[in-house]
């Protein structure tokens, strides 16, 4: 009786958690938590949870007589049930990515590259859309040669400077959102908008005068506020 009804609650846990990872998927949320190119990978689980969770009631409904106790009553344990819980708390509460708050906690990354020589030349016309990694990577290990006298285009959220300033910041995951990675410019010459706004920001590299090469720099001409694009991680 008992493997009868574990079957039953099973089935009605596999079909939420196949229902809520289809819904994340096609909805475009697993960005939050995953890489986009998980999405595959994610639709192929949802297909396998739902077949699971449709065999799992079916053996349950044809064994069903089975489930009545001798009063008559069905046996379900109601304790089990609150295996819903951390599915109905994803269903209500929207997911939201990471943000400055996380950014704000960790070391800023530089990309490694084994020489500043593998460094291509910036493709022609001003400015330059660069993910904000790729921007530390040739102002750090690449000392700024393929950035002079460009115009370049970075675009993040705000992350402020508790000493004064602000970071134009993008978070890059390596599998999901548990090894999130801080790739962050500082931006000068422009005052600092609310914490996790999203921004364009044009401008250009400079040399930093503060004796720390792996701070990457960029003098502001122009700071966009934009939405929050639909992938918010590089």
């Amino acid at each position: 009786m008992v493997a009868v009804v574990r079957r039953d609650v099973q089935g009605a846990v596999l079909l939420l958690l196949g229902i809520l990872l289809l819904r994340l998927t096609l909805g475009g949320s697993y960005v939050y938590y995953v890489k986009v190119s998980m999405k595959p990978f994610l639709l192929l689980t949802a297909v396998v949870l739902l077949a699971l969770a449709a065999w799992s009631l079916w053996q349950a409904w044809r064994q069903s007589s089975d489930l009545v106790d001798d009063h008559g009553h069905n046996g379900v344990p109601q304790v089990a049930w609150l295996l819903v819980l951390p599915v109905l708390v994803v269903f209500l509460v929207s997911p939201r990515p990471l943000g400055a708050y996380t950014a704000a906690r960790q070391l800023a990354t530089a990309p490694v590259v084994a020489e500043p020589a593998e460094l291509l030349p910036l493709p022609a016309g001003d400015p330059v859309d660069l993910p904000i990694a790729d921007y530390i990577t040739r102002a750090v290990w690449g000392q700024g040669q393929t950035l002079e006298g460009r115009d370049v285009r970075l675009t993040g959220f705000v992350t402020p400077d508790p000493d004064g300033g602000w970071w134009v910041t993008r978070l890059g995951l390596a599998c999901c959102a548990a090894d999130a990675l801080s790739f962050r410019a500082r931006v000068l010459g422009a005052e600092a908008l609310p914490a996790n706004t999203w921004v364009e920001v044009d401008g250009r590299w400079v040399r930093g005068d503060s004796g720390d090469p792996a701070i990457p720099l960029i003098e502001a001409e122009d700071v966009t506020r934009i939405p929050e694009p639909g992938n918010p991680y590089e």
